[in-house]
């Protein structure tokens, strides 16, 4: 009854949109997904000058998300981050549809969205993307898992690159367990390389890549500091930065998150600066680094908190909060974007299908809770966000 409730109410807000948009002026928008395994679909949200968001249109993605069935946890679906993707101009937003194993594009114009392709994404269960000046990675997750490169076209069309799969080799199930699948692809900030985080061997691949598009035949292996290795971003410094759900404590360990900081040479090894930097929660899963402030944010699927850390040149890492939280969340929390400016963040929460308002101080990292606002399925697996 939940998802036909959901789709009437769709429904009813497509048809309204226009109306209400035309009656205000939006400082930006925020795009989420329900991931829903009937048919997938995305939820638009105008941003307010003060942060705050409301509902303006839901979009289909012409795909099939993967829910929240078993192996799947509904708090963490995809066992993944970025499966929504918006590109560095604000132009495009990508989405994966892990249940039908497909990609959507979508022409964003303003907070209107325009589909213009569905394609295969090249393997089973895609659950992460990375987009560079035209080139659209994927990370398809389950089985033997691989990335697979697309040239994104003028019209919004996506073209395989041919003898661009490089399989992973990591021998799991499709749908894959969450706990030791591949988590994130994502280029660093040259598009010299592809950067892959696999929980399950704690390694973290680095491809460098080619001339002509394609990446590295090979990867460059590099063994995570810590356990588990799940999302990353890389810092205004240009260090990466990825959380570990368990620190270098066993998995399934609680109160055990926790941050690791690398410098990336030129040969694709990755160099730790400082050791893993605990947290104190549980489930620290999903990374966002500010664009133009010395500040990095965690999402604690478990805690339902966010944890916020400052950043410097050299890879330091120091807790912004005693005891690791900067904010409260809904229940699940997953993804998070960061608006460009650096003034606000966001938070899907899985467990409520909300999303969570934070204000940014820019001199002390402090998060202001805003609130919560709906539109998202409860209890079915609602991941992705990209915020603009």
């Amino acid at each position: 009854m939940k998802r036909r409730n959901f789709t009437i109410i769709s429904l009813l807000l497509s048809s309204l949109t226009p109306a209400v948009a035309s009656a205000h002026h939006a400082a930006g928008h925020v795009f989420a997904m329900t991931n829903a395994s009937d048919h997938n679909q995305v939820v638009v949200y105008d941003r307010g000058e003060d942060g705050l968001l409301t509902l303006r249109d839901v979009v289909a993605t012409e795909g099939a998300g993967s829910g929240g069935k078993s192996p799947l946890d509904p708090g963490d679906a995809l066992g993944a981050q970025s499966p929504l993707l918006l590109s560095d101009d604000g132009r495009w937003l990508f989405a994966v549809n892990a249940g039908s194993d497909e990609i959507s594009v979508f022409r964003v114009c303003g907070g209107r969205l325009e589909l213009t392709d569905v394609v295969k994404s090249g393997g089973d269960f895609p659950a992460s993307l990375a987009y560079r000046d035209g080139l659209l990675y994927v990370l398809n997750a389950g089985g033997e898992g691989n990335i697979t490169g697309f040239h994104l076209g003028r019209t919004g069309r996506l073209r395989p690159i041919s003898r661009s799969t490089r399989s992973l080799d990591v021998g799991g199930n499709s749908p894959p367990y969450f706990l030791v699948s591949p988590a994130q692809l994502g280029f660093d900030p040259s598009g010299s390389f592809l950067v892959l985080t696999i929980k399950g061997s704690n390694e973290i691949r680095v491809f460098p890549m080619l001339s002509d598009g394609r990446p590295s035949a090979a990867p460059v292996l590099n063994t995570s500091s810590g356990t588990a290795p799940f999302g990353f971003d890389f810092d205004p410094y240009g260090n990466l930065l990825v959380v570990e759900p368990f620190g270098v404590k066993p998995p399934m360990t609680g109160e055990a998150g926790a941050v690791t900081s690398y410098e990336l040479q030129h040969d694709g090894t990755l160099v730790p600066l400082y050791e893993s930097v605990p947290n104190g929660q549980t489930a620290s899963c999903w990374l966002a680094a500010a664009e133009s402030l010395p500040y990095a944010y965690v999402t604690n699927n478990a805690s339902a908190t966010v944890t916020g850390y400052a950043v410097d040149a050299d890879g330091g890492l120091t807790l912004l909060s005693e005891g690791g939280i900067s904010g409260h969340t809904g229940a699940n929390p997953v993804d998070l974007g960061i608006t460009s400016d650096g003034e606000f963040l966001y938070s899907v929460n899985a467990g409520h299908g909300t999303i969570s308002m934070f204000a940014i101080d820019p001199d002390t990292g402090a998060l202001t809770e805003l609130g919560e606002v709906g539109g998202l399925p409860e209890d079915d697996g609602a991941v992705g966000i990209a915020v603009r």
